[in-house]
């Protein structure tokens, strides 16, 4: 490997001396000079100039009369040229566009040079000089149309080939042309502006806006060598420059409830309406700093949004006590069997919110009348020496706690009305932050120029984080968590004309983020956060401690062009650093923190029963409510019953840590290093005047991820799913899989990743006929055809997954009180219980474990455990593969009056070896189904699943399970016949539940070996066997802004087919899998059983967006001669639409 990155570096430098123009926000202006003969005219001198800023390059013409001016920024530019013999040629207002090459063809005329022809420009219609299907949006499209947030990005959901997931559909959220949802590279002046953990195309983590934003290009298919990596979107930002005049906008954009109407469901709830105050305040300014030299732009904005969200809508409603039974007073309704009372249709039976009035839960039956009445609702006092014949007193650590809960106010929406309900209102969040973009340009001469940019933001959401389910539970409690958001990136370029011909440019910079939840951190009393859990109770705090990533990525891009002949060649490099530093207290997606309960299953508080706490049953009340009762004495009087506590492990010290350390918490930290060389080649070929060839290819090397510290890579020494069991697996024995020291996380062949282009342009010139009239004349249409192979990148999340979920790590303890001991007597081995583990919560009971006594690398080769015992674990398939997808298209453009352009393409995708994840350890019932059938042909007959129990003159079957559950899986007789017999069977077999029915058998046994490895429960497999294929018919209809007017229309018919939708692992680093999850295999071993139209797959999308300027005012139709107040009050005025339209997503039973 170091021979082979010293190649690359060897190679890196080679290429900076002959080659160029990766990602960047600049383009190129091109074209070809002929004669009225369409001879070439070699040795012209062309010069163009920004007419912003009067800077100015000159070059001359090859012998094939091609020119090409590269790296310039964007800007509308002047192109003259000059040659003797023939009149000075002069056109102006030619708009360049961010990575979009602007072709001009001139045909110079016969004359002298002192004559001048002077043709006044515009935006070039058509794209001639590649293949690659996209759009430029451009300012004015930024500045006018309605944006949520003031965020440019999310104009390229009306591009064509892009869908929007509906609410709550798994991934980021937006799919193009059939590609993974973060599948997208965006950059900001060239630099790296992903989420790269969790990419998504318009989360917008720089915070950049309308004023800060000179354009930025979309490519959806078939990306030149030169645009970049990824299949999916390439977006490409240009922020804006100074010029050479002073300018300057300040704003104030506002929201106001008191514009809205109330939401539908909060009428329904009889809900306030929720505030939405939004105030988004700035300023933009740009000069020239030296005159035709230098110059400057800035832009400020801040955030000031404040909001109220439904509680229900965020978290759920909350539970909490009503008076009586906060103060110790328990309800149950009482039935009369003989005379069922009968309310709305429902006949009641038990505790009912229909028995109290919804909104001040008054009782609408009566209290009983003696302790023997029906119908009616009597009372137990948990206080009572009758009830209570220990007199154990009330739990003062416990009351003190629900202090903090309010009263309810709703006695519908949750609880039962009678003892429990819910607060509903509406929780306040607030976001708050500044922003900012400085840039500074400078021309050393017409050969050298510099420019640097940097922008920084700070975006933080406080009092509450409703979008990850934390906002502020109750009045006058803190929040469950806040996120704080910071972002920088920076840009330092330099061009350097070599000469006429050959241009370098050279960019450097870094795109950093750092997003900070910071959970329990929120509370002031933090890190003295209570662990309880209390049942059918919402608490208003949470003991979890931060979840934090930092992101930074510095990168190097260096790009050079080269004109010869009919050909320009460009070529480049463009390195990228990842650093993600993750710190958390949920490794893998598992809580580290203590966690008490206090359920009265495990701690059963009446008498009658084995171990129970001294109190007396109620008469005649149903077990659900008595269920309720007996949680509710465990907690007032603070009786736990079990703890739960998981610890991580510092593997260099191989020892695990205690939870904090005075004020100080442990936390997971490691950094994950991913590093990418991408190289290009190119080269558009100006066949002739109307015929361009662009072709050439990506070498991309994306070595694999490394951890730092290195010590805490681990990964399977033998196949995770496959590796032969024990013949005879026995509980907390080692299991068949060992763990080792590992380099990297996963190997394989990454070096050699090569992606050819090609695109072709051609444009048609039929002179006459019916050709002519459908192609139309000279440079009125333009036929393109492309193919390319890209590659996607594995987002440094996935590798967050893995790395949280070694063997070693973490160690979980959990100690459970014992109704055969009365009191905790046992933990688990390996683990230490407390001296203060049997007391009350008021008494001492202890808010954290001991760390664990073993020693985490005596877990590499984790035990065999049953399957509800098992850790989860995420592992990447030990040779992985870069996800290639093959892109191709063919268009047809065609300029229309009016400034219309009209485009019909075909779009064509097939993705190969995509990320795929899958629970590689689902349990496989091969064995049992034999057994499985005769228990329902048992069932069918009317005996029992295990054959017993049949009706006179019928005699069932035994399946051979019964003996190999007491065989194999060391069960006596009567507990293996109990299990088949179960109630639980019985649903199961009547559904033909045999996949449930083998889990529930691992869950009891480990002998008939029917998860591949009984180490652990759910495998998380990271590999590459995702497959896709899109097709679609696309049209666009588009008229550049001019006159007053831009418009812009897309249709899309097209149909996206693939075994999974969304690159696997979430933020959470959980894995993302459950068995009801679109993400989630039904059968990991008939993946066929997966292909079928995408989770996103829509078949028909329309975007449509106008901007119109109204003719009223100076300069306009009307008013045109309007005085200064008529035309501050009427003129100026736009009209902005943006219309969306889409069919369904599919939808499927499972």
């Amino acid at each position: 490997m170091y021979m082979f990155k010293s190649l690359v570096i060897a190679l890196a430098l080679t290429i900076t001396t002959i080659t160029a123009v990766a990602q960047t926000s600049t383009s190129r202006i091109t074209g070809r000079v002929t004669d009225s003969k369409q001879a070439s005219v070699a040795g012209a001198t062309v010069t163009v100039t920004n007419e912003a800023t009067n800077v100015s390059q000159t070059q001359t013409t090859t012998e094939a009369g091609v020119y090409a001016f590269e790296s310039l920024p964007v800007g509308n530019y002047t192109v003259t040229v000059e040659q003797n013999g023939f009149k000075k040629f002069q056109k102006t207002g030619n708009p360049l566009e961010v990575n979009t090459p602007l072709t001009i063809d001139i045909v110079m005329e016969v004359g002298q040079v002192n004559e001048v022809v002077t043709v006044q420009g515009g935006m070039e219609q058509l794209q001639t000089a590649n293949a690659t299907i996209g759009n430029v949006v451009e300012q004015k499209a930024i500045e006018t149309l309605p944006l949520n947030g003031r965020n440019p990005l999310t104009l390229l959901l009306l591009e064509p080939g892009v869908v929007q997931r509906s609410f709550g559909g798994a991934g980021s959220g937006v799919h193009v042309n059939g590609s993974r949802d973060r599948a997208y590279n965006v950059t900001i002046d060239g630099i790296e502006a992903n989420e790269s953990s969790v990419p998504n195309p318009v989360s917008n983590l720089y915070r950049i806006n309308p004023d800060n934003v000179q354009e930025f290009k979309v490519t959806t298919n078939n990306a030149t060598a030169e645009e970049g990596r990824n299949s999916g979107a390439s977006i490409s930002i240009a922020t804006r420059s100074g010029t050479s005049e002073f300018h300057g906008t300040g704003f104030y954009f506002l929201r106001n409830e008191a514009l809205n109407s109330n939401e539908w469901y909060a009428n329904a709830q009889k809900a306030p309406k929720p505030m939405i105050r939004m105030g988004q305040f700035g300023f933009e300014m740009g000069g020239p700093i030296k005159k035709d030299k230098t110059f400057f732009f800035g832009s400020y904005q801040y955030n000031r949004v404040d909001f109220t969200q439904p509680i229900d809508q965020t978290f759920g409603f909350p539970t909490v006590y009503t008076n009586e039974a906060r103060n110790g007073i328990f309800r149950y309704f009482v039935p009369d069997p003989a005379n069922p009372l009968i309310i709305g249709g429902s006949t009641i039976t038990r505790n009912s919110t229909l028995l109290v009035n919804p909104s001040t839960g008054a009782l609408l039956v009566p209290l009983c009348a003696t302790p023997t009445s029906l119908r009616c609702v009597r009372t137990y006092d948990i206080k009572a020496g009758t009830n209570n014949t220990q007199g154990r007193p009330l739990d003062t650590t416990v009351a003190s706690l629900l202090t903090a809960y309010p009263s309810p106010n709703n006695f519908a929406a949750a609880g039962d009305g009678l003892n429990t309900a819910t607060y509903a209102w509406n929780p306040p969040t607030a976001i708050r932050g500044p922003s900012f973009n400085v840039r500074i340009d400078h021309n050393f001469n017409q050969n050298n120029s510099i420019f640097g940019r940097y922008l920084w933001s700070d975006y933080n959401t406080l009092k509450g984080d409703p979008l990850n389910g934390r906002p502020q539970v109750y009045p006058n409690n803190p929040a469950l968590g806040e996120v704080f958001r910071r972002t920088s990136n920076l840009a330092l370029g330099y061009r350097r004309v070599i000469n006429p011909r050959v241009v370098n440019e050279l960019t450097v910079g870094y795109g950093r983020f750092g997003f900070l939840f910071t959970q329990g951190e929120a509370n002031p009393a933090w890190p003295d956060v209570p662990p309880y859990d209390f049942n059918n109770l919402s608490e208003p705090y949470i003991n979890t401690p931060r979840t934090a990533r930092w992101v930074t990525t510095p990168q190097v891009l260096d790009n050079l062009s080269w004109v010869h002949g009919a050909h320009v060649f460009r070529g480049g490099l463009n390195f990228r650093f990842y650093r993600h530093v993750d710190q958390r207290g949920q490794p893998g997606g598992i809580n580290v923190t203590p966690s008490v309960t206090f359920s009265q299953t495990t701690r059963p508080p009446f008498l009658g029963t084995t171990g129970n706490s001294g109190f007396t049953a109620p008469l005649n009340i149903n077990s659900t409510d008595q269920t309720l009762l007996g949680n509710m004495i465990n907690n007032l009087y603070g009786l736990p019953a079990s703890m739960t506590q998981v610890f991580i492990s510092n593997l260099t010290d191989n020892a695990f840590l205690p939870f904090k350390i005075g004020d100080k918490v442990t936390l997971y930290a490691e950094k994950h290093n991913l590093d990418q060389y991408n190289f290009f080649f190119q080269d558009e070929w100006k066949v002739k005047p109307n015929l361009t060839i662009n072709y050439g290819a990506r070498w991309e090397v994306n070595p694999p991820a490394n951890t730092s510290p290195q010590a805490n890579v681990y990964v399977a020494a033998s196949p995770i799913a496959g590796t032969p069991l024990p013949a005879n697996p026995v509980v907390n024995q080692p299991g068949a899989v060992s763990f080792v020291p590992a380099k990297h996380w996963y190997e394989g062949d990454f070096n050699w990743a090569i992606g050819p282009r090609f695109g072709l342009a051609y444009s048609p010139e039929f002179k006459s006929g019916l050709l002519n009239s459908f192609f139309g004349g000279s440079n009125k249409s333009v036929i393109r055809l492309g193919y390319g192979i890209a590659f996607d990148t594995i987002s440094s999340f996935q590798v967050t997954a893995a790395a949280g979920r070694i063997p070693g790590l973490v160690q979980s303890c959990t100690t459970s009180y014992s109704t055969t001991t009365s009191s905790f007597s046992s933990i688990t081995a390996g683990c230490v219980n407390s001296p203060d583990i049997n007391k009350t919560v008021a008494g001492g009971f202890p808010t954290q474990l001991p760390p664990p006594s073993v020693r985490p690398l005596s877990l590499i080769t984790p035990p065999q455990q049953l399957r509800t015992n098992s850790p989860p674990i995420t592992v990447f398939a030990p040779k992985m593969q870069l996800p290639t997808v093959h892109e191709w298209n063919a268009s047809w453009q065609r300029e229309l009056p009016w400034g219309l352009v009209m485009q019909a393409a075909y779009i064509g995708r097939r993705g190969e070896h995509l990320f795929m994840a899958y629970d590689i350890n689902q349990v496989n019932p091969d064995s049992i189904i034999p057994s499985f059938l005769i228990m329902q042909q048992n069932r069918a007959k009317g005996c029992t699943p295990s054959g017993t129990g049949c009706p006179a003159g019928v005699t069932g079957l035994t399946p051979p399970l019964l003996g190999q559950l007491q065989t194999q899986g060391g069960l006596s007789a009567t507990a293996a016949a109990s299990f088949l017999n179960s109630s639980t069977t019985t649903s199961e077999l009547d559904i033909n539940g045999a996949g449930s029915f083998a889990r529930r058998i691992e869950d009891n046994t480990l002998g008939l070996k029917l998860r591949p490895n009984q180490q652990f429960a759910l495998i998380t497999y990271l590999d590459n066997s995702g497959d896709s294929n899109y097709h679609a018919a696309q049209f666009t209809l588009r008229r550049r802004f001019s006159s007053g007017l831009g418009l812009s229309m897309a249709y899309t018919y097209g149909k996206s087919i693939d075994n999974q939708s969304v690159d696997p692992v979430g933020a959470s680093s959980g894995g993302g899998l459950s068995t009801t999850n679109s993400r989630t295999p039904t059968d990991i071993r008939n993946f066929r059983e997966e292909r079928a139209r995408s989770d996103f797959d829509r078949t028909h999308v329309f975007t449509a967006a106008s901007v119109w300027e109204v003719p009223v005012g100076r300069g306009q139709r009307f008013l045109n001669g309007a005085s200064g107040v008529v035309n501050q009050i009427l003129g100026g005025w736009t009209i902005n639409t943006i219309y969306t339209q889409m069919s369904g997503e599919p939808f499927a039973v499972r």
